[in-house]
């Protein structure tokens, strides 16, 4: 690990507000602007310690299965079959490695060749599933505590067509996977327009 593959703590925040589908349906003409909605989530926990993870992946085709059931679970309520079905994603970079777990435990590709989407262009701002086009954690900083929401609001702004300087194209669908304390803790979400 070298001083650029880590992103550096800084300060900031952000805030999303967060409404019922039900009060959305009945003040629908009184929202101001372009409404996205959290379509499906995942949460998953583990334990802090390295190796009661490594124990628990012993057996598993993932380094870390409970990220792998939290992108299922999340999947599974927005009703995604295939990750080629999001049009990107924003994850939580904190190192680089950090990225290439991501590209595995979603299924970009297959458990250890997440290098091959990397190089081939796949997850680029252009790719076929960018991402971190916002520039992630290690390229707008890392504001630990309102990591989560940040990734939030970006893939808000994607999928209503606000990102700009960094708009993928069409977007109308976009994941989040956000993670704590060594994996200890990790939630993805996937967004959708409303």
């Amino acid at each position: 690990m070298r001083r650029y593959v880590g992103s550096q703590v800084t300060d900031g925040g952000a805030g999303i507000v967060l409404g019922a589908d039900r009060w959305l349906r009945e003040n629908r003409g009184t929202t101001q602007g372009p409404v996205a909605r959290i379509a499906g989530w995942g949460h998953g926990n583990a334990s802090l310690h390295l190796q009661d993870k490594l124990d628990a992946s012993a057996d598993a085709d993932y380094v870390f299965p409970h990220i792998r059931d939290a992108i299922s679970d999340a999947f599974s309520r927005a009703g995604v079959e295939d990750v080629f079905e999001l049009d990107g994603i924003e994850t939580h970079d904190c190192f680089t490695v950090s990225q290439y777990l991501a590209i595995d435990h979603f299924g970009i590709t297959k458990p250890g060749c997440s290098g091959e989407a990397i190089d081939s262009g796949i997850t680029g701002r252009d790719g076929e599933l960018p991402i971190n086009p916002s520039g992630g954690l290690i390229g707008g900083g890392h504001p630990v505590g309102a990591t989560g929401v940040r990734m939030l609001l970006d893939s808000y702004l994607q999928v209503t067509g606000q990102a700009a300087g960094y708009q993928v194209e069409g977007a109308r669908r976009f994941a989040t996977l956000n993670f704590g304390g060594s994996t200890a803790t990790v939630v993805c979400t996937v967004i959708e327009a409303g």
